[in-house]
């Protein structure tokens, strides 16, 4: 069963506001599917099979943003066989895909400009805090599937953060906006379809640090492919203010050969790689 209440924190000047979220009540005599079986069982842990961080584009339809083909990304290469040592490529986006609102297209631009000059742009994984949707789906760190009758729950490995999807009931009618939003998930055949709402704008949506508002949308297709060897998720990203079309993206997951792991993510206002300072934020005023 759903717990009761989950508790979620949010920074508020130099003091911690704590505010009780309310899982939404669960309809009765729910149809569920056996859980257990292979055909439905996700358990990991899972770790990302595609390159690098990127979402790779579906078969027909608008995609997410690609490397501009002048500036393709790698990520460190020291030590690689067979590679020379190479540090790290800026995310520069190929902006002739039509999927960015101007004002968005502008503020890509401006991000890759600032990498290309060697600045270190600032992200929601180098700073210890959530990934959101579909940001979450761009990390490489183990991720740990639990299901249950009335909630599907995944754990990342990084930090330890956890995401809450409650089966089978509807969408409240204000949620409060958070990091990984309001989920709600039912099954289709072997399918876990999800669908969430109410995410903050303190996340962004792919490896070009494009941002998002607070109308985001995003629905997932979990399901298992190449005998159950691959976790595919097919995804597609809505959001009027940002996004001229909805636009839709898939990543796979293969099984771990390591364990699910304990590591710390150690938040703290210094870059590890550059040494330098990160702003601290300071909310002028509460959220709610």
């Amino acid at each position: 069963m759903p717990p009761s209440a989950l508790i979620c924190s949010v920074t508020v000047a130099a003091g911690i506001l704590f505010v009780p979220f309310q899982a939404p009540a669960q309809t009765e005599n729910a149809t569920q599917p056996n859980i257990a079986t292979a055909a439905f069982s996700l358990a990991g842990p899972w770790t990302r099979s595609d390159p690098e961080a990127r979402f790779l584009p579906p078969v027909s339809g608008p995609g997410p943003l690609e490397d501009d083909p002048a500036h393709p990304h790698h990520g460190h290469r020291e030590g690689v066989p067979g590679q020379p040592d190479l540090s790290a490529t800026p995310w520069v986006a190929d902006l002739s895909n039509p999927i960015l609102k101007p004002w968005v297209a502008a503020m890509v631009k401006k991000n890759a400009e600032r990498g290309l000059a060697g600045e270190e742009i600032e992200t929601t994984l180098r700073n210890c805090r959530p990934d959101g949707v579909p940001g979450s789906l761009m990390r490489r760190d183990n991720v740990q599937v639990l299901q249950s009758p009335a909630e599907v729950t995944i754990f990342y490995q990084l930090d330890h953060q956890a995401r809450h999807i409650y089966l089978n009931v509807p969408h409240t009618n204000h949620p409060m906006p958070s990091y990984y939003g309001e989920s709600i998930g039912h099954y289709e055949g072997s399918t876990l379809v999800v669908d969430t709402i109410a995410l903050n704008e303190r996340t962004t949506v792919d490896p070009y640090n494009t941002p998002h508002s607070d109308q985001l949308h995003v629905v997932e297709r979990y399901h298992l492919v190449d005998g159950g060897k691959t976790l595919q998720v097919d995804f597609t990203v809505d959001d009027p203010k940002v996004f001229n079309m909805p636009w839709s993206g898939i990543v796979h997951y293969r099984h771990s050969r390591d364990s699910y792991e304990e590591v710390v993510c150690a938040e703290n206002d210094i870059d590890i790689r550059t040494g330098k300072p990160y702003p601290i934020p300071i909310a002028a005023k509460p959220d709610f």
